[in-house]
């Protein structure tokens, strides 16, 4: 991309994605930036494990999702983390089916698959819409391409993980019928993410 505003009207496609999508994929902008967050909030007497006598009516355990604004706004490229080509070549070789999105031709987003058969899910293992071709319909057109596959494929649900400081993310996810189903406070291992906090969201496939 030479950095220039794409003119995306109703010009836009889907198809199976291909590995031959690897370098254009690659090539995307994935990174976001928000000037607020979702900051958890556990309690209860649980929390602590301290084995107190409960108070009728207290939560045992309780985690609150809060948006918080952010005194500067947060930058993260989440390119980061499929950084050589070879790398996203082998997230499409350990995907089971996914689409990819074309406006005016361009490749402009992707969405990767995988079926949980033990619990008749799929899981989304990416969805990513480049920054330059946000806000036109693209991830909730992916969106509806994974649930169809997933229904094709006898699935009950669709799910995928996101993360707290994705705020634009979760908002999005909410617009097109996800719910939070789980939280996990310590999912990420040591290192910039560490403190993060995973959210998995799914929908139910009716």
């Amino acid at each position: 991309m030479d950095g220039a505003e794409p003119q995306v009207s109703e010009q836009v496609e889907v198809r199976a994605v291909e590995m031959s999508d690897a370098p254009a994929l690659h090539a995307l902008d994935y990174s976001f930036e928000t000037d607020r967050i979702f900051t958890l909030y556990v309690h209860g007497y649980f929390e602590h494990g301290d084995g107190q006598t409960p108070i009728a009516g207290q939560p045992a355990l309780a985690f609150e999702l809060r948006e918080t604004p952010v005194d500067l706004p947060l930058y993260k490229d989440l390119r980061a983390y499929k950084r050589t080509l070879e790398a996203v070549e082998a997230r499409l070789a350990n995907a089971q089916g996914g689409y990819v999105a074309l406006a005016n031709g361009q490749v402009a987003g992707v969405v990767l698959l995988n079926v949980e058969e033990w619990r008749s899910v799929a899981r989304i293992e990416d969805i990513i819409v480049g920054r330059l071709f946000r806000r036109y319909g693209i991830g909730s057109l992916l969106l509806n391409c994974a649930a169809d596959w997933a229904r094709n494929r006898g699935c009950r649900a669709i799910l995928l993980e996101t993360q707290n400081i994705n705020y634009p993310a979760i908002r999005f996810y909410l617009r097109n019928g996800l719910e939070v189903w789980s939280i996990s406070q310590h999912h990420y291992p040591p290192g910039s993410d560490e403190h993060e906090v995973a959210i998995f969201m799914g929908k139910m496939l009716r």
